[in-house]
């Protein structure tokens, strides 16, 4: 079977779009745990390993994407792992277990395209888009839009991180290109 080989073109306004996203995530999220006492894992979960994750993201896609897209991967791995500890606190079962069963979907056609395996990226639109509109339309809308009582601003930053780095991934796939 004969491999397809990506890189991510590092002068599209996409890529760049994508660190703006990926990195505005990051900042969000270290502005509403800013003065906050974090407990290990809230820590370590929520704020280093995804701040972590959008630099590495983000430096990947600026200084490696060209010749080795692959390594977008990694920041993708984990995204999910925070994703999916975050799923864990649902109060669904079902959404839970929905939710667990896309981010490792994520983690696996976002991979197998960057390495090659898969051969279109375009599965990529609708793994990404898809759920950052029900994010936006759907859930963010009820949780705190249409929310009674109103929903303090400041609680809406992690949502916002989220949002971001849906978006981030998005634009990235808008990015990657065929050799």
């Amino acid at each position: 079977m004969k491999k397809t080989f990506y890189f991510i073109e590092r002068k599209s306004p996409s890529a760049w779009i994508s660190v703006i996203f990926m990195l505005a995530g990051a900042v969000i999220r270290i502005i509403y745990f800013w003065g906050r006492e974090l407990d290990g894992e809230l820590l370590w979960v929520h704020l280093i390993n995804v701040v972590f994750a959008a630099i590495i993201f983000s430096a990947a896609v600026i200084f490696c994407g060209e010749q080795l897209p692959q390594l977008t991967a990694l920041p993708v791995l984990m995204g999910v792992v925070f994703f999916i500890i975050k799923a864990l606190s649902f109060e669904s079962r079902i959404h839970t277990i929905l939710c667990i069963i896309l981010y490792i979907a994520v983690l696996l056609i976002y991979s197998l395209t960057v390495f090659g395996v898969i051969k279109t990226k375009y599965l990529l639109y609708p793994l990404f888009g898809l759920p950052l509109l029900y994010h936006i339309f759907v859930e963010d809308m009820q949780i705190y839009i249409l929310a009674e009582p109103r929903v303090p601003f400041i609680e809406w930053l992690p949502e916002i991180s989220v949002l971001c780095i849906m978006a981030a991934l998005l634009s990235v796939s808008f990015a990657i290109k065929k050799r």
